[in-house]
């Protein structure tokens, strides 16, 4: 299985509380995230959020879709969720938030290293990895520019 290792880097004009506690609630997700499908919890886990399980359909900039199963493995509020995947892609990946410039300015970083799980994702990879890569990226930018949107929205209401 191929392995992917990406990461995305979003600035987001508003507070790590504010940032924090939009991206926890992965449920709303789709209502301002373009390519979130659905999301449905699985697992609670403890109180801490630690072995919470989340299912997440995804569509892309291509012809195909994702789903992925999220655990939460370690959780540090306001500042990073690290998690393990499986599904179409398997592997772990981390989300930390970190105050820049301003307190008003964050960094959201995405780490992802996973394994394409669908067969036909695994046959030309040579090929395909650049396209899967440019997609992750396109996907991405959409989910920070959604976000900063969404901010401003709940802002001026």
């Amino acid at each position: 299985m191929p392995k992917f290792y990406l990461t995305t880097i979003w600035l987001i004009p508003a507070p790590i509380k504010t940032v924090w506690s939009c991206l926890v609630d992965t449920e709303a997700w789709p209502s301002w995230w373009k390519y979130v499908v659905a999301v449905e919890q699985m697992a609670e886990g403890d109180s801490s959020g630690i072995n919470n399980v989340r299912q997440y359909y995804w569509r892309t900039c291509l012809p195909y879709s994702l789903m992925l199963n999220l655990r939460v493995t370690q959780i540090q509020p306001y500042h990073l969720i690290d998690v393990e995947v499986n599904g179409d892609l398997q592997g772990d990946g981390s989300c930390q938030l970190t105050s820049v410039t301003s307190p008003d300015q964050t960094e959201v970083e995405f780490k992802w290293h996973v394994n394409t799980c669908k067969p036909w994702m695994n046959w030309f990879t040579a090929l395909t990895r650049p396209i899967f890569a440019w997609n992750h990226t396109q996907v991405m930018k959409a989910g920070e520019q959604s976000l900063i949107q969404h901010l401003t929205t709940i802002k001026n209401s």
